[in-house]
């Protein structure tokens, strides 16, 4: 048999896989607003921070739709997450609103 640098032998040793985080950062000089469907979460974004979903599926992808320049929708493909604003538990600061929309 010819040598084979990639021939495997043995087992395999399970490869535990990190969450995956999606990062919506507020750049502009006013507030945003950012919803979670299907689950009743909308968060606002003062300038300069940002909303972490981190999710438990390596692999969980997201759909994000723009309403307009203060309002995103967000569409996760998985049910597990947890939500961060700059680093922190956000669960408090959903609906908690300090501006008018």
């Amino acid at each position: 048999m010819a040598w084979n640098p990639f021939r495997r032998k043995g087992k395999l040793a399970p490869i535990d896989r990190e969450a995956t985080r999606h990062v919506i950062a507020n750049r502009n000089s006013f507030p945003i607003y950012v919803s979670v469907e299907p689950w009743p979460e909308c968060f606002e974004l003062e300038p300069e921070e940002s909303l972490t979903l981190v999710v438990g599926d390596a692999e969980a992808a997201i759909e994000v739709q723009v309403i307009d320049e203060r309002e995103l929708v967000i569409y996760p493909a998985s049910v597990d997450i947890d939500f961060l604003i700059d680093g922190k538990p956000a669960e408090d600061r959903s609906w908690q609103f300090r501006h008018e929309r």
